[in-house]
């Protein structure tokens, strides 16, 4: 098979590799879609740590194409969507934290390759009427809805969103799903930002021409937010949603800051206040209820083009620049 190798920074080489073969438990699917995640983009940045020569993306939807000792024989042929890992179900992880942090967790191979390789488990059946290429929104978006679920929603609660990437519109989508009376978007890329009314946002704002502060004022009376959101990824807009939080309000982090970050905020204000804070990485225990609710939101247009195997660090580099919302890759034509 052939697969997108990278071998750090931006040198990405196409390498014929031995197809894989399944183990005990385990399938091969042949890839249909990868979506470019921004750890992608991190770890060709040296933003996230990752040793090459290596095979990434872990966001795919394929077809079981071969399956291993103690796998249904019937289970060749069927649509999935791949989760990263495994779980057990009995260690301390899975028990007291998240089946996603599982410690005995098998992980799937990466997928910027013609094939991949994983557990059974992780390899979850597509609806009827879901296609591939949205299927493999599955990822992405089952670590909003994870992160959706960190703090209760007050009733006719405001919420603020910073970033209207794909995770930003999803976390926005849920929060509406979860009781959010009005969702303000912030993001200054005019496409994304109707994308956002598409999902559920209410008020939009373009930072770059409109002070965000007296957007969210002029929606909550001068109270501030009851939950703010930063899906980007930077310490000063973490800072930024602490600021615009009202009292005993909550702060929620899904963008992931880079390595020794640090909050650029008044702790004393923020001790005051009585602000809560809460990171939010992964899945949590979110994916199959994710897949689910795929088909009941408006994902027209979210997916912004598409990319051969051959220009996956293409892909990941425009990602990277902010260029349309979703970028995937299709590593067999």
């Amino acid at each position: 098979m052939r697969a997108a190798v990278w071998h750090g920074g931006a040198k990405f080489l196409i390498e014929e590799r031995p197809d894989p073969a399944p183990g005990p438990g385990q399938v091969v699917l042949k890839v249909d879609t990868v979506g470019v995640c921004g750890t992608d983009v991190h770890i060709t940045q040296g933003l996230f740590p990752s040793t090459p020569p290596l095979v990434l993306g872990h966001e795919f939807s394929g077809t079981i194409a071969d399956v291993g000792k103690g796998v249904p024989k019937r289970r060749v042929g069927e649509r999935v969507v791949s989760d990263i890992s495994s779980h057990c179900g009995k260690c301390d992880n899975c028990r007291e934290w998240t089946i996603s942090r599982c410690q005995n967790a098998q992980r799937t191979s990466g997928a910027l390759a013609e094939y991949a390789v994983g557990p059974s488990q992780s390899a979850h059946s597509v609806p009827e009427g879901l296609d591939l290429e949205t299927a493999a929104l599955t990822e992405p978006a089952s670590c909003c809805l994870s992160g959706s679920f960190m703090f209760p929603m007050p009733k006719d609660a405001v919420v603020l969103v910073i970033g209207g990437g794909i995770m930003g519109l999803f976390t926005l989508a849920f929060l509406k799903r979860r009781g959010a009376r009005t969702v303000i978007l912030s993001e200054p890329v005019a496409a994304r930002r109707e994308l956002g009314r598409q999902m559920g946002a209410d008020i939009l704002n373009d930072p770059r021409s409109e002070d965000l502060k007296e957007v969210v004022m002029r929606a909550t009376n001068g109270r501030g937010v009851h939950l703010a959101a930063e899906v980007v990824g930077k310490p000063e807009l973490v800072a930024r949603c602490v600021s615009l939080t009202r009292p005993r309000g909550n702060v929620l982090m899904i963008g992931v800051c880079p390595q020794e970050s640090n909050l650029p905020s008044d702790l004393y204000d923020f001790h005051y206040r009585e602000i809560g804070l809460r990171g939010a990485f992964g899945r949590g225990n979110y994916f199959k209820k994710t897949l689910q609710l795929l088909p009941e939101l408006n994902l027209k247009g979210v997916i912004s083009a598409r990319y051969p195997l051959e220009r996956a660090y293409d892909a990941i580099y425009d990602s990277g620049q902010g260029r349309g919302v979703k970028l995937v890759v299709k590593p067999n034509g």
